[in-house]
């Protein structure tokens, strides 16, 4: 009996056939279980293409014997289906990479990573992939982005001389892919696949001139205009020049110990077989939830498609019946004896035995707008997406104040929950799938235009070495609240009733104008970066000036929670950088000009307290004034009391002693002592 070979690891062209009838049977599979004609639906109806085959809708049509029937598409869908994309990509994701040591080097690696990561996202329109998927995993159950390393692209790095053969820098490219261009076995029940094919579509004329000994083939094949596959591609009648490209990934396995990345256009026409030249099969899905038992993605959407059907029959019928009765029409009896023609226009003298009367044939019953408000607000339950996030709030609900009009839409948000944790996974994937890919690949040195500090953009020459030690990557989407308008005013007036000083009725009337809240953060975010920044400085040791404008007590309360850690506390060297930059807050508390000090909303402290007496436990009763109160407490606290002026560089009085230099050492003794 011969041996069973697995298709994967078979010759090339032997493993292109077998891929290309798995994925005929699952075309098949897809078909008969009527999933594929419920995407088609899908897609149709989010693009208004009602009453038609095509996407030709956004009109009235008429059917019936007599075209008696008007036929009124008012597509829900799409609106719901858009404002669930805008929840869940409205603030862009905010993508931190993480280091597998905490050392120096190590910190300057996530500093540059981050760097990299923010250039993908914003000068290589990594987002818009992004987007893309989102959009197509709300429509279709699913969206895919591929990820790979194009050789071909960037400058010139080395040139052969002889042969004039080039090699480039290269540079990571993008593909969005919908689920009816992935592949993979239906037998799956997650996402752990061992291999995925994949569609994409390349010029034939571009590809017959690369692989010169394959032309004839090439040119030989059918092309997207005349191949009856499974797509997105509704307006496919004009000739086209693109033709199929297929690609298999497969992961690093016991049997494909390597893995294997196969390309080929037919099960004879194979153009690359190798093995598998990343760390993982470098196709990403998202998709809002699974059909449980399978891998088959499962949209909100998919429950809505009935109840739009139900809306579009509704307002049909009304539209029919408007259309058809609109034009008054009048009773008159047999014998009546009235001139038809006296019947038209105005100031008509009518004569006749009997009066005519109007028929009211245009009347629709209210059950029947009462249904089509019930199937509407069912549309919102079901989606999630109420009538405030809507932006027609129901009067039913009273909803009048902001908070309440705020919670109801963070509410909404929270319900694409699942949405959301797809969406940030995807992005996290995407991270690290691009930091493994330049670590990997980009050797030759590139420059990157990364945001630095205040915003501010420069040029930074790194190679796949400079972030070798990013092992991953977090995502932060911040608070769903925030993304809100209602949101943000909210957080805005909460601002101004805490630091009404701090904050202007023009940065308060910005938010109310242009719903960011960029302006009113930006100072309380940059000073918490700040006194970050100081920490992070403190710990490894180094000094950090204070400044005479710095808001000493926040920045006393924030440095002194470095000192929660016993090890910094046993470490004379850190600790007495630490007490010292303290020391210079107390001193600028107490020597500071008070308008200064007015002006930056804080308090100057009192004189300091003389020196403590001889034999006094200093470490036990730090400085104390005559009310018993520590000079830390008293920057904590403030004071009403002030002293003389002293700006920087003046003279400054004579000092006394500060409170952490007499503060006695203790030693602790080590197991060998």
């Amino acid at each position: 009996m011969a041996k069973a070979t697995y298709f994967a690891a078979r010759e090339g062209k032997e493993t292109a056939s077998v891929l290309l009838e798995k994925a005929t049977d699952w075309r098949n599979t897809l078909t008969t279980n009527g999933y594929l004609e419920k995407l088609k639906t899908c897609w149709a109806a989010y693009h208004g293409a009602y009453f038609t085959d095509t996407a030709s809708g956004h009109t009235i049509t008429f059917a019936g014997e007599q075209g008696e029937l008007a036929q009124l598409p008012v597509n829900h869908i799409r609106n719901l289906a858009q404002h669930m994309y805008v929840m869940t990509t409205s603030s862009r994701p905010s993508m931190e990479a993480r280091a597998a040591n905490t050392d120096y080097k190590s910190s300057a690696q996530v500093t540059l990573a981050n760097g990299l990561l923010d250039y993908y996202m914003r000068e290589k329109r990594l987002e818009r992939y992004i987007n893309r998927a989102v959009e197509l995993s709300i429509v279709l159950g699913a969206g895919y982005v591929k990820i790979e390393w194009d050789a071909t692209t960037g400058k010139v790095v080395e040139e052969d001389e002889e042969s004039g053969e080039k090699v480039y820098e290269g540079d990571i490219k993008f593909t969005n892919l919908s689920p009816f261009d992935v592949v993979f076995d239906v037998n799956k029940e997650d996402n752990s696949h061992d291999w995925v094919l994949v569609r994409t579509y390349k010029n034939k004329f571009d590809l017959a001139a690369k692989y010169p000994e394959l032309e004839d083939k090439i040119l030989a094949l059918d092309t997207k205009s005349t191949k009856d596959r499974y797509s997105l591609q509704v307006f496919r009648k004009v000739e086209s020049d693109e033709v199929e490209v297929w690609t298999m990934y497969h992961r690093k396995s016991d049997a494909i110990p390597e893995g294997r990345e196969l390309i080929f256009l037919s099960d004879d026409i194979v153009l690359h077989d190798q093995v598998l030249p990343y760390r993982r099969i470098p196709v990403f899905r998202m998709s809002p939830n699974v059909i449980l038992g399978t891998d088959f993605g499962y949209s909100n959407l998919f429950d809505l498609l009935p109840l739009q059907e139900g809306i579009n029959h509704l307002y049909s019928s009304i539209m029919s019946n408007n259309i058809a009765f609109a034009t008054q029409n009048l009773f008159v009896r047999s014998g009546a004896n009235i001139d038809i023609t006296n019947l038209g226009g105005g100031l008509n003298i009518i004569q006749g035995s009997e009066k005519p009367e109007p028929l009211n044939l245009l009347g629709t019953s209210q059950e029947t707008y009462s249904f089509l408000s019930i199937l509407e607000s069912k549309m919102e339950q079901l989606s999630g997406v109420n009538s405030v996030t809507r932006g027609t709030p129901d009067p039913a609900q009273n909803l009048r104040s902001g908070n309440s009009l705020a919670m109801v839409q963070s509410m909404a948000i929270q319900f694409q929950s699942g949405l959301q944790n797809q969406y940030v996974q995807l992005v996290e994937d995407l991270g690290v799938a691009i930091l493994e890919i330049l670590q990997d690949y980009a050797m030759a040195p590139r420059v990157a235009s990364i945001v630095g500090i205040n915003n501010k953009q420069y040029l930074v020459a790194f190679k796949g070495s400079d972030i070798a030690d990013i092992n991953r990557v977090i995502v932060d989407v911040g608070n769903p609240l925030a993304r809100t308008t209602a949101g943000r005013v909210q957080m805005a007036e909460q601002l101004m009733q805490m630091k009404p000083d701090e904050f202007s009725i023009q940065q308060y009337a910005q938010v109310i104008n242009t719903g960011r809240i960029d302006g009113m953060m930006e100072s309380p975010v940059d000073q918490s970066n700040l006194i970050q920044q100081e920490n992070e400085r403190l710990i490894q040791g180094i000094s950090v000036p204070a400044l005479v404008i710095d808001d000493h007590k926040e920045h006393i309360l924030r440095h002194r929670i470095i000192l929660n850690d016993i090890d910094i506390r046993m470490d004379d060297e850190r600790a007495s950088v630490i007490f010292a930059h303290i020391q210079e807050h107390i001193n600028f508390a107490r020597s500071t000009d008070p308008a200064v000090l007015t002006m930056t909303n804080q308090q100057q402290l009192p004189p300091s307290a003389p020196p403590a007496e001889p034999g006094k436990d200093l470490a036990n009763n730090p400085e104390q004034n005559s009310e018993g109160q520590s000079a830390i407490g008293q920057v904590m606290e403030g004071s009403e009391q002030s002293q003389g002026q002293l700006m920087p560089g003046t003279p400054a009085p004579a000092t006394p002693p500060a409170p952490f230099e007499n503060l006695p050492t203790t030693t602790v003794p080590t197991p060998n002592q």
